[in-house]
């Protein structure tokens, strides 16, 4: 039952990582207050891809290792996260860009496995 669960809950988690990505758009960078909401709405969405997805989905062994490879970059990621002053748009502006890059880096590895439709 435990596997379903984590099963479950990772198919979710890359169906939101999805989500996420195709509505990426412009941000005002020069507004902290909408370069902070959405670097919060961009880590926690990572942090969860961290704690949820667990297991490689991939058939293939290429795929398996770039999908492992990813896990480990989102990982890294995660564990360095750390407060950015809320009006320094620079460094809000450079943590989300790398944010976004790892959760379309996600979803490129993971979006296709018949696993996570």
């Amino acid at each position: 039952m435990d596997d379903i669960v984590r099963t479950a809950e990772q198919i979710i988690t890359l169906a939101r990582v999805r989500d996420y990505v195709a509505a990426m758009g412009l941000v005002d960078v020069n507004d902290p207050e909408e370069l902070s909401s959405r670097l919060i709405a961009a880590r926690n969405l990572l942090a969860e891809v961290a704690a949820t997805v667990t297991q490689p989905t991939s058939d293939d062994a290429e795929g398996t290792a770039e999908q492992v490879l990813t896990l480990e970059g989102v990982r890294a990621l995660v564990s360095e996260y750390g407060d950015v002053p809320a009006t320094d748009t620079g460094r809000l502006l450079g943590h989300l860009m790398a944010t976004e890059v790892q959760l379309i880096e996600v979803n490129g590895v993971f979006g296709e496995s018949e696993h996570t439709i």
